[in-house]
């Protein structure tokens, strides 16, 4: 699992998944909080794996909003499409 010399980082990128899944040993998550606990970097990649996977989870319950400039031709191709419909409908 980690040892204590610089080759712990690249050991802790590997185990961060199972770590916030649970999935480790009593053993492993010993080790790895040790780690993170001596290395300010590590910290930091745990940090920004904890937001992504907040941010997917968002994503799923919410689709993520459109560009503004893209909403505003979606609506006005709507409303070109409704009219046209619309017309259509009149003329027969």
């Amino acid at each position: 699992m980690l040892t204590s010399d610089h080759h712990s980082c690249h050991e802790l990128i590997d185990l961060l998944n199972d770590y916030l899944d649970g999935e480790l040993s009593a053993t492993e998550c010993s080790e790895l909080e040790e780690q993170l606990r001596r290395c300010p970097d590590c910290r930091q990649l745990l940090a920004s794996l904890r937001q992504t996977i907040s941010l997917l989870h968002h994503l799923e319950d919410e689709p993520p909003p459109l560009p503004p400039a893209l909403e505003e031709r979606l609506i006005v191709q709507m409303q070109q499409r409704l009219r046209a419909k619309i017309n259509d409908r009149n003329a027969q």
